[in-house]
């Protein structure tokens, strides 16, 4: 049997991939922060244990008897001079009680911006890359086997951005992206599992259709709620939300003006040959969330 240790299991992306693997047969631990609220969300047969990435002593307990570890984490804050980031701190503090227990093998999701910059095609960086190289850096020269799935963007987020009879689109997208979803992804990282062809590998996550979002949204609500309509709006749109903080302002300008200038190519054709080809269209991933 299969065996895999989750960390952010209860997340917007760890939390469908980690049932889809419960599913498949996979023998899964999660480790969480909340174990209580954990219980109400993670489906049975899952193990769920304490950890936090930002305690050494707690990973101690909850990493016993792992060989794999799937980590599923975001960085929501580009400022380098934080004392702490999961996406940094957290990550090298989980690779060094990794490599004191023994642990084998470590996935990791990341977004297709990190391996793939050329995308970009008005030169801009995103800025939360700079948080995660560190650990990226420090997980290679680890000497522990590692795996990094660089991902497109995720339908599942689409019901997200549905407020009311809309969907709300803020930026002029008008380049390709290849979607993704966490049920294809599920598959990926069932056959990463165990799979040394893997090891110390980066490997593109995309799906087979490339348009707009618009266009990919149009697409999903057909299928999701053929009543809600696209609505495109400017960046600028983003000072008038009244969000909590001038921060979180700054981030999710900086992050739309980058994913709005993203011109996505498919370069996944080798990641099929050795973790499977994506299975759902747009279409068919939208029905698999209203049935």
């Amino acid at each position: 049997m299969k065996s895999i240790t989750i960390i952010g299991a209860t997340g917007q992306l760890g939390l469908p991939v980690t049932k889809e693997l419960n599913k498949k047969g996979v023998k899964v631990k999660a480790v969480v922060r909340d174990v209580d609220n954990a219980k109400t969300l993670l489906p049975e047969g899952v193990e769920i244990v304490y950890g936090d990435v930002a305690d050494k002593n707690s990973l101690k307990e909850a990493l016993i008897d792992t060989d794999t570890i799937y980590l599923s984490l975001n960085t929501t804050n580009w400022d380098e001079e934080a004392p702490f980031h999961t996406e940094r701190e957290g990550i090298i503090n989980i690779i060094e009680v990794s490599r004191e227990l023994g642990v084998n093998h470590i996935i990791q999701i990341l977004g297709i911006d990190s391996s793939n910059p050329e995308f970009a095609v008005k030169g801009l960086e995103y800025k939360t890359n700079r948080i995660r190289k560190p650990a990226m850096d420090y997980m290679k020269a680890s000497g522990i086997n590692y795996t990094y799935l660089h991902c497109s963007f995720f339908l599942d987020s689409f019901p997200v951005f549905i407020q009311g009879n809309e969907f709300s689109i803020i930026g002029n997208h008008q380049y390709p992206m290849y979607y993704t979803n966490t049920i294809d992804l599920a598959e990926n990282i069932y056959n990463t599992i165990g799979n040394s062809d893997t090891y110390n590998k980066s490997f593109t996550i995309q799906g087979k259709e490339g348009m707009s979002f618009p266009d990919a949204a149009r697409i999903f609500l057909s299928e999701f709620n053929a009543e809600v309509q696209v609505k495109e709006y400017p960046i600028e749109i983003i000072h008038q939300l009244g969000l909590p903080s001038v921060e979180e302002e700054q981030f999710m300008e900086q992050l739309l003006t980058y994913v709005e200038q993203l011109k996505e190519e498919q370069i996944s054709e080798s990641t099929w040959k050795v973790l499977g080809e994506p299975q759902l269209s747009i279409k068919q991933f939208a029905k698999t969330l209203v049935s």
